[in-house]
Protein backbone atom coordinates (compact mmCIF):
# COMPACT_ATOMS: atom_id res chain seq x y z
CA UNK A 1 0.00 0.00 0.00
CA UNK A 2 2.96 2.19 0.52
CA UNK A 3 4.17 1.83 -2.42
CA UNK A 4 0.94 3.05 -4.17
CA UNK A 5 0.77 6.22 -2.34
CA UNK A 6 4.33 6.94 -3.35
CA UNK A 7 3.37 6.12 -7.46
CA UNK A 8 0.78 8.36 -6.76
CA UNK A 9 2.44 11.40 -4.91
CA UNK A 10 5.38 11.58 -7.23
CA UNK A 11 2.86 11.70 -10.17
CA UNK A 12 0.23 13.32 -8.92
CA UNK A 13 1.18 16.36 -11.69
CA UNK A 14 0.13 13.62 -14.38
CA UNK A 15 -2.92 12.53 -12.69
CA UNK A 16 -4.32 16.20 -12.22
CA UNK A 17 -3.71 16.43 -15.94
CA UNK A 18 -5.50 13.89 -17.09
CA UNK A 19 -8.31 14.19 -14.59
CA UNK A 20 -8.83 17.71 -16.48
CA UNK A 21 -9.52 16.68 -19.35
CA UNK A 22 -11.70 14.08 -18.65
CA UNK A 23 -13.52 16.40 -17.35
CA UNK A 24 -13.92 18.84 -19.81
CA UNK A 25 -14.67 15.82 -22.51
CA UNK A 26 -17.58 15.05 -20.31
CA UNK A 27 -18.65 18.98 -19.79
CA UNK A 28 -18.32 18.76 -23.67
CA UNK A 29 -20.37 15.66 -23.75
CA UNK A 30 -23.10 16.85 -22.04
CA UNK A 31 -23.47 20.45 -23.68
CA UNK A 32 -23.56 18.55 -27.07
CA UNK A 33 -25.98 16.34 -26.09
CA UNK A 34 -28.14 18.76 -24.14
CA UNK A 35 -28.52 20.57 -27.30
CA UNK A 36 -31.73 20.63 -28.36
CA UNK A 37 -31.75 18.79 -31.98
CA UNK A 38 -35.31 18.75 -32.92
CA UNK A 39 -35.12 22.16 -33.89
CA UNK A 40 -35.16 22.43 -37.82
CA UNK A 41 -32.87 25.44 -39.28
CA UNK A 42 -35.12 26.89 -41.60
CA UNK A 43 -33.25 27.53 -44.99
CA UNK A 44 -34.27 30.95 -46.65
CA UNK A 45 -34.54 30.16 -50.62
CA UNK A 46 -33.07 32.61 -52.65
CA UNK A 47 -34.96 35.26 -54.30
CA UNK A 48 -34.54 35.23 -58.08
CA UNK A 49 -32.89 38.06 -60.21
CA UNK A 50 -35.76 40.43 -62.29
CA UNK A 51 -34.51 40.55 -65.85
CA UNK A 52 -34.25 44.13 -65.25
CA UNK A 53 -31.46 44.16 -62.28
CA UNK A 54 -28.26 44.42 -63.15
CA UNK A 55 -25.33 42.70 -60.97
CA UNK A 56 -22.75 45.05 -60.10
CA UNK A 57 -19.44 43.61 -60.53
CA UNK A 58 -16.03 44.92 -59.42
CA UNK A 59 -14.22 46.09 -62.45
CA UNK A 60 -11.06 43.79 -61.78
CA UNK A 61 -12.97 41.12 -61.63
CA UNK A 62 -15.24 42.15 -64.72
CA UNK A 63 -11.65 42.18 -66.82
CA UNK A 64 -11.29 38.27 -66.11
CA UNK A 65 -14.76 36.90 -66.30
CA UNK A 66 -14.90 38.25 -69.94
CA UNK A 67 -15.99 35.23 -73.01
CA UNK A 68 -12.36 36.10 -74.39
CA UNK A 69 -10.61 34.80 -71.03
CA UNK A 70 -13.15 32.27 -70.08
CA UNK A 71 -12.69 30.44 -73.70
CA UNK A 72 -9.85 28.75 -73.78
CA UNK A 73 -9.83 27.24 -70.45
CA UNK A 74 -13.27 25.86 -70.87
CA UNK A 75 -11.87 25.04 -74.68
CA UNK A 76 -9.26 23.00 -72.73
CA UNK A 77 -11.35 20.99 -70.19
CA UNK A 78 -13.60 19.78 -72.98
CA UNK A 79 -10.68 18.57 -75.44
Amino acid sequence: MDILIEFLLDNYIWFLVISLILVFALIGYLVDTGVNKNKKKKIKPIAPLENDEKIKVHPSIEAYTSDEFDDPLINDKNA
